[in-house]
């Protein structure tokens, strides 16, 4: 029997331990885990990021748009939109987590064809010619107005075809409108009596008069019928219809137009038949028509496509960072649009490369802001007017580069703003923007310096942090290539971990257009050594690290806790001295007090404590953080209660041989009591570590936060980003724990020896 109490007895204490530690075990293996990983259904305990290889999700195709650089001003979002199409780059986009290390498998299923440059030749001219005329017709009846350019290249069209830009079968705009049109078309025939079949009273023939009524209602049917249908094609995961939901489409509205109108010779049922073909059943077959337009435009692109590529896998490597810094570095050097900046450049680079472009910009801002004010522009308005004319100076140059027109092509050194102004306008005379830029340019030029020479500077200026940024994108996301096929000549892996997405380019041989590679399906791979992996695992702690100053946060909490608790111990062995040692009138009485005090609960002193250290002036100091929080009531009684055990013949002996009743506390009392107050000490810097609210209304600047009050901060900017959030819980909370752990033994013994429990 008393076995079995015992086993009962462990195993109440198994299930306990387990219940306490399961939240904080979770805890912990959330912070390994991917971000994909922390919202998965069913919840697991493992991770990929434990994995040597891991798989990784695509995008390829024609809904895939190219990925850009996240512009920081108007004028770098500008100069993005402006900047010429790589015809030869082809983007694959991350559909998964992001990775940042490692080898890089991609594998052409079934290999892979292509085509280099291809002009445009007859029979695909032919159809965009008639594209052109039915998109016109298309318009007209509502839907996406789309605008066909002069290709001088086959693949230029095919890009803008099978973009979503250009391509008019957008699932959100071609599907809707279609079946509107649909339903519009029914309520045309019979429109409560008033529409198309109002005109059969007139028709003398009563076999026509039948025959063409019948036909009405047969058509009405479905062509409602057929807009139901349709109606499912607005959803789906794709932007563009497919080309199978296309067909499906296409023999939907065929089944409309099965049933030819009945013939007659009636001259009135004539004419209703004409406005029928023309109103309803025209318009169908030129969205029909649009559709096999569509499809001839896929097989063009498959047909054209003869050479095969030799290799369907390639094999990339991430590069370490001294290797893609020297390419940085060299390809700054070979640039010739930063060959005049290279002094300024070297200078910058002492600093280091991170956030070179922006320092770089910043650096001709501030060099431009000094010119102005130079002329006398006071230094306020001076870096107003650089912003403002760098601003102006983008636009027109995202205006000119629509047009593949150069800026310093039309401009001499010599002209003046109303001669720019006429060029430019010669050049563009349909662009309301770059009239309002020009007029805007003309007051902020400043007098005193040649208008074309300077425009020209600026756009110099410009061209140079476009190519800056280019340069170290591309450089900074380069990966060694270990296998490849001939026309693979680069691989780069370009993120953004805040906006969280991720790409992977394909850089081709020159004429090698990276359209043909659209059609293609890829499977991706990354393959982990060891000490990636562990990088891999860790990855969420220097993420949470950066994202937030941690390492303030470390600093403020560990000097507050330290300094509360050590002043703490001194206050607190003090007066346990004098409430326990010492004799004095109504010694008992005030000790009550004190204990009474620890009735009151905290919340309610907020209040007051704050008013009085606003008063002191003490917000966004470490006075608040500290000084209020010395004293504590509970530490006096733990310490109080383990002198009373101390001999009292112990004292007098000391006081018979000489020694003052300050040194009996700290060369005997305190030495003595040392597990209590390690006790004492162990919880209050617990307590101190984790203080929050307190912390949260008497800090207001960053710098002054502690760790709970900067997790609450990070969680609020993280959002959702829970491997992360867990992962700054996780190394905000382990000093206490390993401070616990080490500690242990004098706290079990101190709580043992005040006859606590």
């Amino acid at each position: 029997m008393r076995g079995l109490r015992e086993i009962i007895i462990y195993l109440l204490l198994i299930i306990g331990a387990v219940v306490m530690l399961l939240p904080f075990a979770w805890m912990i293996s959330t912070s390994f885990k991917l971000p994909s990983e922390v919202t998965k259904w069913p919840p697991q305990w493992g991770s990929k990021n434990f994995l040597s290889k891991r798989e990784i999700k695509v995008k390829s195709g024609f809904d895939v748009g190219s990925a850009g650089s996240v512009a920081g001003s108007l004028r770098e979002a500008l100069a993005s939109v402006a900047a010429e199409r790589k015809k030869n780059v082809f983007t694959i986009s991350v559909d998964d987590d992001l990775f940042y290390r490692g080898e890089l498998h991609i594998l052409i299923e079934g290999g892979g064809r292509y085509s280099e440059s291809l002009p445009m030749y007859e029979k695909l001219e032919g159809i965009l010619s008639e594209l052109r005329e039915i998109s016109s017709d298309m318009k007209k009846m509502g839907f996406k107005a789309v605008k066909l350019e002069e290709y001088d290249y086959a693949e230029d069209f095919f890009e803008d075809y099978f973009t979503q830009s250009i391509n008019e079968f957008g699932r959100l705009s071609f599907a809707p409108k279609l079946s509107s049109l649909l339903e519009k078309n029914a309520l045309l025939i019979e429109n409560n009596g008033r529409g198309l079949v109002l005109g059969l009273r007139r028709i003398k023939n009563e076999e026509d008069k039948k025959k063409l009524e019948d036909y009405y209602m047969d058509l009405k049917g479905k062509l409602l019928e057929a807009s139901g249908k349709l109606k499912r094609f607005s959803k789906g995961v794709s932007e563009t219809l497919s080309d199978e939901e296309l067909k499906e489409i296409a023999s939907i509205l065929r089944d409309v137009l099965r049933s030819s109108p009945p013939s007659s010779t009636d001259p009135i049922a004539k004419r209703m038949i004409k406005v029928l073909q023309m109103k309803i059943l025209d318009p169908i077959e030129t969205i029909v028509r649009r559709i096999e337009i569509h499809d001839e435009i896929w097989n063009e692109y498959e047909r054209v496509q003869k050479r095969e590529i030799d290799g369907d896998e390639i094999v990339a490597r991430f590069l370490p960072e001294e290797e893609r810094e020297r390419l940085l570095n060299e390809r700054i050097r070979e640039s010739e649009k930063l060959r005049n900046y290279l002094e300024i450049l070297k200078d910058l680079e002492k600093e280091g490369y991170e956030g070179l472009t922006e320092r770089f910009s910043r650096k001709l801002d501030e060099m431009l802001a000094e010119r102005l004010m130079d002329l006398g522009i006071p230094k306020e308005k001076a870096y107003k007017r650089v912003t403002d004319l760098r601003d102006a100076v983008s636009s027109i140059i995202s205006v000119l580069n629509e047009r593949k027109i150069d800026l310093k092509d039309l401009v001499e050194d010599d002209d003046g703003i109303d001669e720019i102004k006429e060029k430019l306008l010669s050049a563009v005379p349909d662009s309301l923007l770059l009239k309002t830029q020009l007029s805007k340019l003309e007051r902020l030029i400043p007098n005193g310096v040649k208008a074309g020479k300077f425009l020209k500077e600026l756009v110099s200026e410009s061209d140079a942090v476009s190519a800056l940024r280019e340069i170290y994108a591309n450089s900074m996301s380069e990966l060694g290539i270990l296998k490849a096929p001939s026309i693979v000549k680069a691989v780069r892996v370009k993120y953004d971990k805040e906006k969280y997405w991720e790409v992977i380019e394909l850089v081709l041989k020159e004429n090698v257009p990276g359209v043909y590679l659209r059609d293609e399906r890829y499977r991706v791979a990354v393959f982990f050594n060891f000490k990636e992996i562990l990088a891999n695992v860790f990855q969420n702690y220097v993420d949470a690290w950066h994202a937030a100053p941690f390492a303030r946060y470390y600093v403020n909490t560990v000097f507050v806790a330290t300094t509360t608790t050590i002043l703490e111990v001194i206050v607190a062995s003090m007066a346990a001295f004098a409430f326990s040692i010492l004799n004095f009138k109504g010694r008992d009485f005030l000790f009550g007090i004190f204990l009474a005090t620890m009735m009151v609960p905290g919340e309610v002193l907020l209040v007051p404590n704050y008013i009085t250290i606003s008063k002191f002036g003490w917000i966004d100091t470490y006075y608040a953080l500290i000084i209020p929080w010395i004293v504590s009531v509970f530490a006096i009684f733990l310490i109080r209660q383990h002198f009373l055990t101390l001999p009292r013949e112990l004292y007098d002996a000391a006081k018979i041989d000489g020694c003052s009743s300050w040194r009996y506390l700290w060369t005997i009392a305190v030495p003595l009591s040392k597990p209590v107050i390690i006790t004492g000490a162990l919880l209050k810097f617990v307590g101190s570590w984790n203080a929050f609210l307190w912390v949260l209304i008497v800090t207001n600047d960053p710098k002054y936060r502690t760790l709970p009050v900067g997790l609450y901060t990070f969680r609020g900017e993280a959002g959702d980003i829970y491997n992360q959030l867990m992962a700054a819980a996780t190394f905000s909370i382990l000093p206490v724990i390993i401070l616990f752990l080490f500690a242990q033994k004098y706290f079990i013994r101190g709580i043992a020896r005040t006859g606590l429990k």
